[in-house]
This record gives C-alpha cells, sequence and structure tokens, in this order.
C-alpha cells in the first residue's frame, strides 16, 4: 500500500497503537483524569461554555462545509483558485466526515462497543462498570461513550486543515479546535481520555490517507516518496565497514 511507506503514515498508526496499549494495560488512566472534574457529580456539566460546545458541533460541522462549497462555487464563477479548493476537495471533505466520524465513530465504534459513560459507572454515583476501550461490553445498549462523536466532529478540522492550507500553525489550530471539544465532553463526564484519543486517531488517519489518495496526483505522493527517501542517511558501504 502506497500510503504505508510513508515515515508519517507508520508513525501515526505507531503512535495510535501504543496509546491504545497504554489505556488498555493502565485503564486507571481514564479514571483519573475524569476524577479531576467530579465533585458530587460533574458540575462542569451545566456549564455555558460546555453546553455551547455540545450544541454547536453541527452547526460547525455544517458551517464548515457550507463555506467550502461557497468557496468552490466563487472560484468556478469567477475562475479563481482560493485556497485551492475543488471538485475533489469538496468530495474529500463529505468522505472524510461520512467515513471518519459517521460510519467509524458512530457507526462501527459507538453502537457496537457498549461503553457506559462516565457519569454511569460506579466510581461517579452511576450503575454501570468501567470498560477500557475496544473491549466489548454490555455496559450500554445505545448511544455509548466509545468513542467520542463530538470529538471526532471537532477533529474534523484536521480535514479541513489539510485540504485548504498546508502550513504548519493551520494544522495545529485544527488539532486544538478538537482538543477544546473534547476537553469539554471529558469535564462534563460524557467521555472518557481515551474515547477523545481514538476518536482523534481515526479523524487523522481517516482525512490523511484519503488526502494522500483523493487530493494529491500521482506526481505529488511520488515526490513525497522521494523526498523522504532522500532525507534518509545513507548506510555506509561494505568498504567503508
Amino acid at each position: 500500500m502506497h500510503y504505508l511507506k510513508l515515515r508519517r503514515s507508520r508513525a501515526i498508526l505507531t503512535l495510535f497503537a501504543a496509546s491504545t496499549l497504554l489505556f488498555l494495560v493502565f485503564p486507571g488512566v481514564d479514571i483519573f483524569i475524569s476524577r479531576l472534574f467530579f465533585n458530587r457529580g460533574f458540575y462542569l456539566s451545566q456549564q455555558w461554555w460546555t453546553l455551547f460546545m455540545h450544541d454547536s458541533m453541527g452547526y460547525f460541522l455544517c458551517f464548515s462545509l457550507a463555506s467550502v462549497i461557497a468557496l468552490y462555487l466563487w472560484n468556478k464563477v469567477m475562475k479563481r483558485n482560493l485556497c485551492g479548493v475543488d471538485g475533489k476537495r469538496i468530495v474529500y471533505l463529505f468522505l472524510v466526515l461520512i467515513l471518519g466520524a459517521g460510519v467509524i465513530v458512530n457507526v462501527a465504534l459507538k453502537d457496537n462497543f457498549g461503553r457506559a459513560r462516565p457519569r454511569d459507572i460506579v466510581e461517579f454515583g452511576g450503575a454501570g462498570h468501567y470498560t477500557p476501550p475496544f473491549v466489548v461490553s454490555g455496559q450500554c445498549t445505545k448511544n455509548c461513550s466509545f468513542s467520542s462523536g463530538e470529538a471526532a466532529g471537532g477533529f474534523f478540522s484536521l480535514a479541513l486543515a489539510l485540504a485548504l492550507s498546508r502550513r504548519r500553525r493551520v494544522f495545529a489550530a485544527a488539532v486544538a479546535v478538537g482538543a477544546v471539544v473534547s476537553f469539554c465532553r471529558i469535564a462534563s463526564g460524557a467521555h472518557f481520555l481515551s474515547d477523545t484519543v481514538v476518536s482523534f486517531f481515526v479523524m487523522l488517519i481517516v482525512a490523511d490517507v484519503l488526502h494522500h489518495y483523493l487530493v494529491l496526483g500521482a506526481f505529488e505522493r511520488e515526490a513525497r516518496l522521494r523526498l523522504e527517501a532522500e532525507a534518509l542517511p545513507a548506510l555506509p558501504s561494505a568498504t567503508e565497514t
């Protein structure tokens, strides 16, 4: 697979595996982080800013897609190339949202693993029991904790950054958007830290893979591989040993 030849791709997948292993080996990390926001209840769950972040996610996604579509139409009508928005970038953004946040997070994960939310487990006054990520449980039957749909929506900003800009600070801002959304959900007792971390990696991998194959042309893909090959240090030859 062409994508897996890239060092950045292998690094992302390695970090995803390592973070998952961390939560499986040390499940107390999730409980510890959630306990930081618990004081006879998750008191931040009723703050205006956590409620706003939760209620505005749908508007954020709709506004983002509508803005990019408007930019595409502007480019078509005015014969411009503002932010490089073209038809394939529109398709790319819709596919990232549908496959990443829709199919993988909200259908494959949330509807099948049955993980109880922090506010519903015994450690925080509920009746359910904690289960680690990627462990199938019967603690929840619908709209479960693993993984976070809101965090996946927030990390959709990663796809926007990849589609509209190649600047690192734009990508960093996109990570910050998802991190703020994730923080609000953790502080509200709606999700564990691992729920949001998994959603981050799901959206990052889906956005990066689709960008590699849908947005980049064949020449750009090969150029990326050549640059990585040239950046690797040369191995000593047999005559030099």
